[in-house]
């Protein structure tokens, strides 16, 4: 697949560069050796050697050649094998072979072509080339000095117990609420809610933030469209104080009619020492449980992300500090901002970002 991608890519590009032809082998910098990589200069080519089926004999032998470039048995089992598990697949017969190798052929036409007219100068190519390296580069440096087998399990299970809030959770919803002053009128703009919106979620969101700000009582929440965030009977393991202290303070039959109501749903008003609240329930979260055993394996994994974070953190900042650094910060303010992406900007229909209402707002 990446092999054909790359053909697409200089396919297209060759028509669209209108350089005057010049004589072969090659434009300036583009020399003959350069149009002739061998094995040992192809990515992994070590690696695939080593694990071959094939004997020494059979890698050198020549399956094609295209001008000076010439193309062994090795390399092309090389080329497939880079290939991901289940484009590899499809190369099981002797003609499929044969016809990849028809197609990589094609490719050498095109890399010689796109070479001889000197593309490998075109700035666009030169900064993919420098993108991939440093690419490359973060992804190979420090990537074997923190190995998997190396966490001792005396740290996994320092983890999970520092950490127990990951691995263990009551069950959660997530609750905005419209504070009325009458069951009557809670009743009535619940009603309401249901009939326009139809049964259609996106419609009951954008007709719920319009009712929130203009309606309700609970000057608190209003601006974040009655947003009372994540409610659970029991608190988190690692809740802190203030939070213990925000889910003390919502009245206990507020919690049990948003924990009886399906998402996006619009129930009956629930009376509290407050008023009369009309709950709109965007999300439930089931209780976790998970034992250390359970999770030992991703908190590797975790750990050794953390690690190797940290170590390209430090050379990086240590790339830096030996780098010949100077930055201009005064000249950014001759940038022209960009326009401003009106799609990327959150839509009236998206749902209400969870946003706790002060204690005192919620007391029973």
């Amino acid at each position: 697949m990446r092999l054909l991608l790359l053909l697409l890519a200089f396919a297209t590009l060759l028509p669209a560069c209108a350089k005057p032809e010049r004589p072969h082998p090659a434009g300036p910098g583009a020399q003959a050796d350069k149009l002739n990589p061998r094995i040992e200069v192809v990515p992994r080519a070590a690696q695939v050697a080593q694990s071959s089926q094939l004997s020494a004999e059979q890698q050198a032998v020549v399956v094609a050649r295209i001008g000076d470039r010439v193309l062994t048995l090795g390399e092309l089992e090389l080329r497939l094998q880079q290939e991901p598990p289940v484009v590899r697949s499809q190369f099981a017969s002797v003609q499929k072979r044969k016809d990849y190798l028809q197609k990589l052929v094609q490719f050498e036409v095109l890399v010689a072509e796109a070479q001889r007219r000197g593309l490998e100068k075109d700035p666009e190519v030169v900064e993919a080339v420098r993108q991939t390296m440093v690419r490359r580069y973060l992804q190979d440096e420090g990537k074997d000095a923190v190995k998997p087998e190396s966490i001792r399990d005396a740290d996994l299970k320092d983890y999970y117990d520092h950490n127990a809030g990951l691995y263990h959770k009551p069950e959660q919803v997530e609750v905005s609420h419209m504070l009325l002053a009458t069951q009557s009128e809670a009743d009535k703009i619940a009603g309401e809610l249901r009939a326009a919106s139809e049964g259609n979620p996106a419609r009951l969101v954008a007709l719920w933030n319009d009712y929130v700000v203009r309606l309700s009582l609970d000057k608190a929440t209003a601006p974040y469209l009655g947003s009372l965030g994540l409610l659970s009977r029991e608190p988190p393991q690692d809740a802190t104080p203030a939070e213990l202290a925000r889910l003390a303070a919502v009245p206990k039959a507020l919690l049990d009619a948003a924990f009886g109501l399906a998402p996006l749903t619009i129930g009956p008003g629930v009376a509290t020492e407050r008023g009369f609240h009309v709950l709109l329930v965007t999300s439930k979260s089931p209780a976790v449980a998970k034992t250390f055993d359970e999770v030992k394996d991703s908190i590797r994994a975790r750990i050794v992300k953390r690690d190797r974070d940290l170590r390209r953190e430090k050379l990086l900042a240590d790339l830096r500090a030996k780098a010949r650094i100077e930055v201009n910060d005064d000249a950014m303010r001759l940038l022209p901002a960009p326009p401003v992406d009106r799609a990327g900007m959150a839509q009236p229909g998206a749902p209400a970002p969870a946003a706790a209402a002060p204690q005192e707002e919620l007391q029973p």
